[in-house]
């Protein structure tokens, strides 16, 4: 499981912003990654497996805690995986 993190205190909306987006592309470009080096069904596999867990809490279980999040989050990791499947 990867380190917990904290935000700093300071830490300003846009900051906030900047790494929620630099997560997001890590996350495209590691897609995109095993999609070129282990082919289209193990990215496709890795795709189901990550939304499944994903809304199963199994990766952050905190995101069940609260519906807006959950309604955040959720759909943009599924229109990022339907992009990178159409890629």
């Amino acid at each position: 499981m990867a380190e917990r993190f904290t935000v700093p205190a300071d830490f300003t909306p846009a900051q906030t912003q900047i790494a929620m987006a630099a997560f997001y592309f890590c996350l495209e470009h590691m897609l995109g990654h095993v999609l070129e080096a282990e082919g289209a069904p193990s990215a496709q596999a890795l795709k189901r497996e990550l939304v499944t867990a994903l809304k199963n809490g199994d990766i952050d279980m905190s995101i069940l805690d609260d519906a807006s999040t959950f309604d955040f989050v959720v759909p943009m990791i599924e229109r990022l995986v339907a992009v990178k499947a159409a890629a």
